[in-house]
């Protein structure tokens, strides 16, 4: 029976002081989608979770449940007291935490994309984060604060933290900038906004925030992919921006708590504005064209959840951000939310004729969104497409289009992202509120997204290897295509790096531009091969990329004439070499000019003519099994395109050693040079700790199947198998699907032999920290055991002072060098004790005139302040605040030497300061900062 969903007008009596507590619920949803809109808009929903059967998963507090109640709809109360639940949820954790810390928390290719790894293990947790024993165990304000201050004090070369603004009620409004210069507004960098609890009750947003900034700052010393992104991004994290409401909610029932908006004193007893529906891109625009609810695309009642409030930028919080944006050169920002397994991306009112997307944005929102969604599970869209209604006066909006030439502000590639569930280990619904047992967990996948986020706002390509794994000749060139993927264009440097049996390679390949996003390239470099390589010998090698002061690499295997046992390049019938097994549709190739290299060349395809259906599993089985029983490597390759709804509808490649037909037997999903396989089911996630193919690459890329495992067995069976969940509004649902081409499986019958090491590179670089950066590249064979890496102050007597990595990339850092020159050389130790050593490298570190110390830091009452220098003469002290401000001043006559001065600070506000250093012809010679704590 049709309902009819009448505007009712709940007036429920509330104070200011009395916590409400909030449920989840599971409501059976209409069928017709204009019912559903308008059950959205009654309840205000501003997150959601689609279940299986289409239903949703909300938290909801007594105003809603009371519409609910009186709207006649089917519920049913999941859990009716969420403070309660979290409660006990989080007394469990801390007591398995009191007994020893979980499992969980210890401490072409995407940078930092690991095969067969989970973000768990990718992801190191900083030493300084905590997950709190208190407010559910998150941060409160105060220790928020404490904890930038401490990172200010512990990383005082990479780390400022000043006020943007104060709020309604006069917090200060954080933000932490690293850089390798952060007292310095480095023009030439792309700068990156990060910015937390926009929405006072989605908690993860202010934690992940801080894990972020302790990442960064405590792998920066010994993590070289770090310490690029650091040294050459200008990056600014403000982990509040809603300090007064994430506070109201601390003290009005704490966690679990549901006070979303800002605590603007309004007319009558509703206070609050939704902030992120206050900035000035369409603000109050919620008349037609309009998709969904009006009421949830932003509301003048001020008792609405989404009260815009007065006027765009009413608000000292978004007038915070929005003249902070206006005196910097952002390029990328990201607003951290909670929760939904989804990445909003602009527009949020793509209804208007003005919000018309253009394509190179567009092409830049569908792989960022895929590259950070890689290990949690997001999926993306536009605000209708990912939450089924419209959205006016959001920050992401105003970002890209507002605005525009107002100070230093032009397009800023804004986006939102939720938290709080997407990939996680707990539960099968997400929260605002995630328990403490997962914000580790999730912090790790924020921070995984984040990096990506830093990689995309510079020069940036994604490269792929486009030669054949099977190498037939003693020399030729490899060959690779390179995409831009970065907003920056600037030279890019690819060199060919080899590894195993491989005797000399040509010169690297320089791309001077590629002016369009995602513009492409191709080239090669030469190669040659050892003379005495036999047939069947395993060839390894990397691609180095150099880009705009960062360098990552992709590892490549391939096989000198190895024994074919499969080659497809799908130009032939279906039914040659595959067997479809499928409850709905069926695999088949795909029409000309779909597969690998266009023109003629067709691909596999699970839906080759046009897009899968859901609840649907498809097999596509070879015909034939592999004899591996002879084998000593074996290894399977092809290349993929694909774009599927990310966690939920998958690719897995399955190998069996005792099935009889393809379909009988055991099956082993195997990992590849891009699947993932992180654990558990929450937001409907069916990967559950099996590696699979899932969400959107829109570029051909080689995927890589070690099937080692394997060998020794008689019969192998392979088949690719494709499964779809139940159709949801997310974008990329029931999408384009797979297309697989130029698909080959090889093995070798020959002992593989790796030819005798040698080094074929070494290089010492002074970093602007002082330390050292040492990389060296060489071919190891099977006795190689390890790297050290020994030092001199006079060229003849060297000591060890650490061992180096023990895979590719060989890398290492000197944190302490010889002041004048130091002799580096790499000693490479076989099993059997042989040693073999590399060339001796050069550093010339000149120490600066003079140094500045101060101890303790933070202090309170005075500060010791200790000056390093090798000549004489008055330097002048200056300590101003972060605004520039002088507030103490002295004069130090200093011999060779050290001097000390002791400064009363007991007068001072505690916050952060900057201690200047001088030379007597007023020349600044050494910066260092203060913290003031009481």
């Amino acid at each position: 029976m049709r309902r009819t969903l009448i505007a009712l007008i709940v007036l429920l009596s509330s104070t200011c002081c009395i916590a409400q507590s909030y449920s989840t619920v599971k409501i059976n949803m209409p069928a017709s989608k204009a019912e559903r809109s308008s059950l959205i808009g009654l309840l205000e929903l501003d997150h959601y979770q689609l279940t299986e059967d289409n239903n949703i998963i909300v938290e909801i507090g007594p105003r809603e449940m009371l519409r609910l109640q009186q709207s006649g709809y089917k519920y049913q109360v999941l859990v009716a007291d969420l403070q309660r639940k979290l409660e006990q949820e989080n007394a469990r954790y801390y007591e398995a935490r009191s007994k020893g810390l979980p499992a969980d928390e210890t401490a072409g290719r995407l940078a930092f994309e690991q095969t067969g790894k989970t973000v768990d293990q990718i992801i190191a947790t900083p030493t300084a984060f905590e997950v709190k024993s208190t407010f559910g165990g998150y941060y409160s304000f105060a220790e928020m604060n404490a904890a930038m201050n401490q990172l200010a004090a512990d990383y005082p070369a990479l780390v400022t933290k000043f006020s943007i603004g104060q709020s309604h009620l006069g917090n200060d409004i954080w933000c932490i900038k690293i850089s390798d210069n952060p007292a310095t507004d480095e023009t030439s960098e792309p700068e990156v906004l990060f910015i937390g609890l926009q929405h006072a009750r989605e908690a993860i947003g202010g934690s992940s925030m801080l894990f972020f900034m302790q990442y960064l700052c405590e792998n920066y010393a010994t993590n070289t992919a770090v310490r690029d992104l650091v040294n050459n991004r200008e990056i600014f994290i403000i982990p509040c921006m809603n300090p007064d409401g994430w506070e109201y909610n601390r003290l009005n029932g704490g966690a679990g708590a549901g006070w979303r908006k800002n605590r603007r004193n309004n007319p009558g007893s509703d206070e609050g504005v939704d902030l992120n529906r206050n900035w000035g891109w369409d603000w109050g625009n919620c008349s037609a064209p309009i998709q969904g609810a009006a009421s949830s695309c932003g509301s003048s009642s001020y008792s609405s959840d989404t009260y815009y409030g007065p006027s765009a930028f009413s608000e000292p919080e978004t007038q915070a951000i929005r003249d902070f944006t206006y005196s910097h050169h952002l390029v990328a920002m990201i607003d951290q939310h909670a929760y939904g397994p989804y990445y909003s991306l602009p527009f949020g009112r793509p209804s208007l004729s003005t919000n018309v997307m253009d394509p190179l944005d567009d092409k830049y929102y569908t792989y960022i969104s895929a590259a950070m969604g890689t290990y949690n599970g997001m999926r993306a869209g536009d605000s209708y497409q990912a939450l089924d209604y419209e959205v006016a006066g959001g920050v992401k909006d105003w970002m890209l289009k507002g605005n525009i030439g107002t100070g230093n502000k032009e397009k800023v590639m804004g986006l939102t992202g939720e938290g709080g569930a997407g990939g996680g280990t707990g539960g099968s619904y997400g929260s605002f509120w995630p328990p403490a047992s997962q914000i580790i967990n999730l912090s790790k996948g924020i921070v995984f997204q984040n990096l990506q986020l830093l990689y995309a706002a510079g020069s940036y390509i994604n490269l792929q290897d486009i030669s054949d794994m099977r190498v037939t000749g003693l020399s030729g060139s490899f060959g690779f295509s390179a995409t831009r993927v970065g907003l920056a264009d600037a030279p890019v440097k690819v060199s060919l790096i080899p590894l195993e049996n491989i005797a000399s390679v040509g010169a690297p390949v320089t791309i001077n531009s590629m002016p369009n996003y995602f513009d492409k390239q191709t080239a090669t470099v030469g190669y040659t091969l050892p003379a005495a390589l036999s047939n069947g010998q395993r060839i390894r090698y990397a691609w180095r990329i150099e880009t705009g002061g960062v360098t990552y690499y992709d590892t490549v295997t391939k096989f000198y004439n190895p024994v074919t046992l499969l080659y497809d390049d799908m130009e032939g019938s279906f039914s040659d070499n595959w067997i479809n097994n499928s409850t709905s549709g069926a695999w088949g190739l795909t029409a000309a000019g779909t597969g690998y290299g266009g023109g003629s060349s067709r691909a596999l395809s699970e839906s080759p003519s046009g897009k899968y259906g859901a609840s649907t599993t498809r097999m596509a089985i070879y015909k034939q099994s592999f004899d591996l029983s002879d084998a000593t490597a074996s290894w399977l390759s092809f290349q993929v395109r694909h774009r599927a709804e990310n966690f939920r509808d998958k690719l897995q490649i399955q190998v069996s050693t005792n099935s009889t037909n393809g379909i009988d037997g055991a099956w082993t999903a195997v990992a590849g040079t891009t699947t993932v396989q992180e654990p558990g089911t929450l937001d409907g996630s069916t990967i559950n700790g099996i590696p699979a193919l899932t969400g959107v690459k829109e570029e051909w890329t080689r995927e890589l199947f070690d099937l080692s495992a394997f060998t020794g067995h008689n019969a192998v069976w392979l088949r690719f198998v494709f499964t779809a969940g139940p159709t949801n509004s997310f974008y990329f649902s029931e999408d384009d699907g797979f297309y697989i081409d130029e698909l080959s499986l090889i093995k070798s019958t020959a002992p593989l032999v790796t030819l005798p090491v040698h080094f074929t590179g070494f290089t010492a670089q002074l970093q602007p920290d002082a330390t050292v950066r040492l990389q060296w590249w060489a071919q190891t064979d099977a006795q190689h055991a390890y790297f050290e890496v020994e030092k001199s102050a006079d060229g003849s007597r060297f000591t060890t002072i650490g061992r180096g990595p023990s895979a590719a990339p060989y890398i290492f850092t000197d944190p302490s060098p010889y002041a004048g020159t130091g002799y580096y050389r790499i000693r490479q130790v076989d099993m059997d004790g042989s040693v073999t050593y590399s060339a001796v490298v050069l550093v010339n570190y000149q120490l600066k005139a003079a140094q500045v110390q101060l101890f303790p830091n933070p202090a309170a009452k005075q500060v010791e302040i200790r000056i390093l220098t090798d000549r004489s003469g008055r330097y002048s002290l200056r300590i101003t605040d972060y605004a520039g401000r002088e507030v103490k001043q002295t004069t130090i006559w200093v011999t060779p030497g050290t001097a000390s001065a002791g400064i009363d600070i007991s007068t001072l506000a505690a916050q952060l300061y900057i201690v200047n250093l001088y030379d007597q012809l007023g020349r600044p010679v050494a910066t260092r900062q203060l913290v003031v704590s009481r």
